[in-house]
């Protein structure tokens, strides 16, 4: 992870899962397919995971919430 500069804005948690992800190694499909382990039919598509990594004012994005990002993070910071 780069090193926060001074006047720099607290990465959003969009931004947050898509430095979880590059550091993780995976493809999208790979940490979507770990993501989604154990939810179920609350599980993500492929479609709704990808408006996760664009950019904000792209009419695809959406908000990763802070719950599921607290997710990622305990599961993308743990090998598999």
């Amino acid at each position: 992870m780069k090193p926060k500069r001074t006047g720099d804005p607290d990465p959003t948690p969009n931004d947050r899962l898509r430095q979880l992800v590059e550091a993780s190694g995976l493809t999208q499909i790979e940490a979507l397919a770990r993501f989604n382990r154990g939810l179920g039919p609350r599980g993500y598509s492929l479609s709704t995971w990808k408006a996760f990594f664009v950019r904000k004012d792209s009419g695809r994005h959406r908000p990763f919430r802070q719950e599921l990002l607290e997710r990622a993070e305990k599961i993308f910071a743990r090998p598999d």
